[in-house]
């Protein structure tokens, strides 16, 4: 009974870390590609995934044979460990490796050597599966490109099209990575070994396992499908296809869901020539999968030898492994540090950036103020001259009426004409309004000093009169009114228009009021 409850405690160590980590990869290229709307996948997929852990369960871990039942527990204990340690370092820890590396370090602790004779195929498989499944997923990328290429369809349809391969391409993803990782949710020596016990055990371990990471499990999906796999559906699908036929190659070989996920990227960052992952990502996952086995090894070693009660290998393996991992804290620390640095750097220069907004604000708002301050004097200004202007009239009229009420009194003769004369003279001068318009074309050019700088600047060959005819047009002044303002003909203004537009270089079809505004 003590051993089944270890196996089950170090079964169900080793499954949480593979729900935790590897399975959101798995699950978030699904949810990225549309297919985990499909009904079929959703009710295909958990039986994939059962089924491979079921029909996994029927083989016996490698080297089981020679680990006794109380191994299991530093095993899992170990995987465990330097998961937690290698997640310091990346977000894809490479639990498979951890485990591998538990095994071994558990297996030389008893003697066995099983394990260790296939140490040196399982390094060449983790080396060489990563390369491959970059290079597959490049080569699917650039092929699917080239076909898309040559078959042009419409883009609902193509979308349709592609929907359907992806979701055949994540059921076998799925089934790959349940079939390639089984041997963490089949965790039995042969000593303990029952097809049909082991097989419900793997199972309930990992529905179990699920159960616990319900809350985690659907958040981190998420994170891996819109925050790393945020581009088109063909890289997705690259992606999928990618990972489950480098399963399928080392299915003897337990991989990382991680660590293919990042080479897949990096391949088709290559072929895109856009980086889909940066640098330091890839860095961290490369070091996570180095570290994960041997500090895996030195954890599963060095707890067996707690376990056989031999203090001197134990303070030696522990020591390096608490060095392992003192390194893997420090960086981790000095990572959160430099992110730190960055907040507080990013964050300052906000509170910059928004100091000289309010700056620049601010002296908008004076310039502002002075403007409207100037504005304000020119009507109150206005008001006053409007005022003198009546007052000036009235007082004129008042002359003029006396003069004619005196002019009607004188008989007929010479004088009364040299009168007459004379008051129609100043009538005529009167009604030239030639101190009202000079006033007019004087407020003009303060209200519109903007514009006639720009225009005297960019035109400075025009005369005092274009450039009032250009002030007249640009506040909206008809060709009539322009006539009276400026005491000429209608027939004149059309004139000094032609030679106004001549001046400014515009052509027959150009709107001459239009321009003038726009200048």
């Amino acid at each position: 009974m003590p051993d089944i409850l270890n196996i089950a405690f170090a079964g169900l160590l080793a499954t949480v870390l593979l729900t935790r980590y590897d399975v959101p990869v798995v699950c978030g290229g699904v949810l990225a590609s549309g297919a985990g709307e499909k009904v079929s996948v959703r009710i295909l997929a958990p039986l994939l995934l059962l089924g491979a852990i079921v029909l996994a369960s029927f083989f016996p871990i490698s080297g089981g044979e020679e680990l006794h039942a109380g191994a299991i527990l530093p095993i899992g204990i170990a995987t465990f460990i330097t998961a937690f340690i290698t997640s310091r370092l990346s977000r894809f820890p490479a639990v498979p490796y951890a485990f591998a590396g538990a095994v071994a370090g558990c297996a030389r602790a008893m003697g066995s050597t099983a394990v260790w004779n296939a140490a040196a195929p399982m390094l060449i498989s983790w080396i060489c599966a990563p390369l491959l499944c970059g290079v597959l997923a490049a080569g699917i990328y650039k092929l699917h490109v080239i076909i898309s290429a040559k078959h042009s369809a419409h883009v609902i349809k193509e979308e349709y099209n592609l929907l359907k391969v992806s979701s055949a391409a994540s059921l076998l993803l799925l089934a790959a990575f349940a079939w390639n990782n089984s041997r963490l949710f089949t965790l039995m020596p042969a000593s303990c070994y029952s097809p049909g016990i082991t097989a419900a055990f793997a199972v309930g371990i990992a529905l179990l396992t699920v159960l616990l990471n319900t809350g985690r499990l659907p958040m981190a999906t998420w994170s891996v499908a819109d925050t790393d796999l945020d581009v088109n559906s063909h890289s997705t699908l690259s992606v999928m296809l990618s990972m489950a036929l480098t399963f399928l190659v080392f299915a003897a070989t337990p991989l990382s869901a991680g660590t293919l996920f990042v080479s897949s990227l990096t391949g088709i960052s290559l072929v895109r020539e856009r980086a889909l992952v940066d640098g330091d990502e890839i860095g961290r996952s490369v070091f996570a999968a180095v570290l994960a086995p041997i500090i895996g090894a030195l954890a599963g070693y060095s707890l067996c030898r707690i376990l056989d009660g031999d203090p001197v290998s134990t303070l030696i393996v522990s020591g390096l492994a608490l060095s392992v991992a003192g390194v893997a804290f420090y960086l981790r620390w000095k990572e959160s540090q430099s992110l730190r640095k960055q907040i507080l750097r990013s964050r300052e220069e906000q509170i910059n950036s928004a100091q000289k907004s309010l700056s620049a604000l601010e002296v908008k708002a004076e310039m502002t103020e002075k403007d409207l301050l100037g504005k304000l004097d020119i009507k109150r200004q206005e008001l006053v001259d409007f005022a003198v202007g009546v007052s000036d009239q009235k007082k004129y009229m008042e002359n003029i009426y006396e003069d004619l009420k005196e002019v009607r009194s004188m008989p007929d003769g010479a004088d009364k004409n040299i009168r007459i004369d004379q008051m129609l003279s100043s009538l005529r001068e009167r009604m030239y309004f030639t101190r009202e318009m000079n006033d007019f074309y004087a407020r003009s050019e303060v209200l519109h000093k903007d514009f006639n700088m720009r225009l005297s600047e960019a035109y400075p060959k025009l005369t005092e009169n274009e450039r009032k005819l250009a002030n007249l047009l640009r506040q909206g002044f008809s060709s009539k009114y322009i006539a009276s303002l400026m005491n000429i003909t209608p027939k004149s203004v059309e004139i000094n228009r032609y030679r106004l537009r001549a001046k400014l270089g515009l052509k027959r079809t150009d709107n001459l009021t239009q321009f003038i505004k726009s200048i």
